[in-house]
């Protein structure tokens, strides 16, 4: 049974016609389910496919509209500026096919919402449809998809960019402004619940991510915020710099804890957020927890334990690890190194 949303099984016969290989639907698959994707996904493709076979248009219109909807999200980074330029590049690696050069039109469409063909402004239309025609409850849903992908943002940045994008839309969009006004309204009021993750992370380490993980499922979003230790080794991993932190934010600040954490409340609900390993753990946390409440009584925190696995490591073995043999700490590390 297929671990994907959607059946591309169903399109082998469209897929050998139009010469894309098994190898090149398997990076369609892997590409359209990316762990940093949350609305960029395979339902979004489903529901363009969806469109396009309810449709009177002829078969060979629709091919060309399907080659567009397979590859016109292909390489989704929220970090880019050149996603449906890097798209098309891709769908002309996997097929030379002659109607390549249409679909790459078509695709680059999606960039500037200002289609040059029919064609192309029947498929801008739908891939905008969750805007120009969606109640109020879809409407909510895009946006927390769209918000977990670019968490990477400043709440105070993204809200901001956030209410400029969709007051402009709700002009282009007069038949939805309705419910894209309600939504701007609520993003003016909502407050996010957001944690705070911090420490020297030096190295950062799998007991770490284990945490993040466990604070994803609790929170809208997690900052993993990097603070200078004074009794921890100098020689810092900057956590800014780190592969899997890229669809995260990151921060590093000086100063007191507290005080970073004041600053993160304009826009935000801020819980900070503590991993123990074991009780002495918890003591030692508790005991910062009261100098803490001392400099901010209205401080929230959340205690979250690590897995078994990860209760014997720590930053500090690692590095002594590496002192006696260069790459023994590495197992303990993500992605088998001490930095990107």
């Amino acid at each position: 049974m297929s671990s994907y949303l959607f059946e591309y099984a169903n399109y082998s016969n469209f897929f050998e016609k139009y010469q894309v290989s098994p190898a090149g639907v398997e990076r369609l698959q892997y590409s359209w389910n990316e762990p940093h994707r949350f609305y960029h996904t395979e339902k979004h493709l489903s529901f363009l496919i969806d469109k396009i076979e309810k449709s009177s248009l002829s078969e060979e219109e629709k091919d060309k509209l399907r080659l567009t909807a397979f590859f016109h999200d292909v390489v989704y980074d929220p970090t880019a500026q050149d996603n449906e330029e890097r798209s098309a590049e891709m769908l002309k690696e996997v097929t030379q096919h002659p109607v390549t050069e249409e679909v790459v039109e078509m695709i680059l469409d999606t960039k500037t919402h200002k289609p040059r063909t029919e064609l192309s402004r029947q498929f801008v239309d739908w891939d905008m449809a969750i805007v120009s025609d969606s109640d109020f409850t879809q409407l909510m849903e895009w946006e927390r998809g769209v918000f977990k992908e670019f968490q990477f943002v400043d709440y105070s940045m993204y809200k901001m960019g956030r209410l400029a994008l969709l007051d402009e839309w709700t002009r282009k969009y007069p038949n939805n402004s309705q419910n894209l006004q309600n939504l701007m309204s609520y993003l003016m009021h909502h407050r996010p619940r957001v944690g705070v993750y911090p420490g020297s992370f030096n190295p950062l380490h799998n007991g770490h991510l284990n945490i993040l993980h466990k604070a994803e499922k609790i929170f809208d979003k997690v900052i993993i915020a990097q603070g200078i230790n004074p009794e921890k080794d100098a020689q810092e991993t900057d956590i800014t710099q780190l592969n899997v932190f890229k669809y995260r934010q990151t921060e590093k600040f000086p100063g007191l804890l507290t005080d970073y954490l004041s600053k993160k409340e304009s826009d935000c609900d801020i819980t900070l957020v503590r991993g123990l390993r074991n009780g002495d753990d918890l003591d030692y946390e508790v005991n910062q927890l009261r100098f803490m409440e001392d400099m901010k009584p209205d401080i929230k925190v959340i205690f979250i334990r690590c897995d078994k696995q990860f209760e014997h490591i720590s930053s500090s073995a690692i590095r002594n690890l590496e002192k006696i043999g260069k790459g023994l700490g590495h197992k303990y590390v993500p992605n088998g190194g001490l930095v990107k």
